[in-house]
């Protein structure tokens, strides 16, 4: 018998998803989009992060980074 899972990765996956697809239906893509990379570069964690990539002209937008 499997033990009870305290973590799910895949359903907060699917959670997440449903909520980024529920914003952009209610904001439209672009307003959705920019409120996303808003979030992402006030991060604790990863705003320095790109910020950091983004002066060694590593990335374009937080969406897209490239390594």
């Amino acid at each position: 018998m499997r033990k009870k899972k305290d973590f799910d990765c895949v359903e907060m996956k699917w959670k997440i998803q449903q909520n980024l697809l529920r914003e952009e239906q209610e904001l439209g893509r672009e307003e959705a989009k920019r409120r996303r990379s808003q979030r992402v570069l006030s991060d604790p964690i990863l705003g320095p992060y790109l910020a950091k990539l983004s002066n060694k002209g590593q990335t374009g937008t937080p969406e897209r980074v490239t390594r």
